[in-house]
């Protein structure tokens, strides 16, 4: 467990709200500019090569100074049109409770071992419909994708 999880179960569930109402000025760090797509945003963020088993399992985080845990990687599937999508268990407490999403790939960052969400707000996630697998395949695990990198908040 993270230090980032294990400081956010400690401080329990009346925190957790308090933290998720906190709202960065502009949330997600650095939002792509009006007009600019997801993936052209992402080739400014200095994508780097990263094999997609190696995302499975990351901390999914808001960049802000507080690391406020979002969720965490469960997934990667690819649409129709060769979108690759990020399948993520959003909310819930203790393991127990919250719903898989799909956000895209090139909304999100790495920075160290966690991933950012950096294109959608916190309320934006939350009104994401539910995950289903339908037309979608999954990504191979050894298949190399680009990711953009983050630099720390604070």
């Amino acid at each position: 467990m993270t230090a980032i999880r294990a400081g956010l179960l400690g401080l329990g569930l009346s925190c957790l709200s308090a933290a998720v109402s906190a709202q960065s000025p502009a949330p997600g760090g650095m939002p792509p500019p009006p007009g600019m797509t997801l993936a052209a945003s992402t080739a400014m963020r200095f994508p780097q090569p990263v094999r997609a088993g190696t995302l499975i399992g990351r901390d999914v985080i808001r960049p802000v100074e507080a690391q406020d845990y979002v969720g965490s990687v469960r997934a990667l599937v690819e649409n129709a049109s060769g979108q690759v999508l990020v399948v993520m268990k959003l909310g819930g407490f203790l393991g127990f409770g919250g719903r898989l999403v799909a956000v895209p790939l090139d909304a999100m960052v790495l920075l160290g071992q966690d991933m950012e969400v950096v294109a959608l707000t916190p309320a934006q996630l939350r009104t994401l419909p539910a995950f289903s697998a339908k037309n979608l395949r999954p990504v191979d695990a050894a298949r190399v994708l680009k990711v953009g990198l983050a630099k720390p908040s604070h």
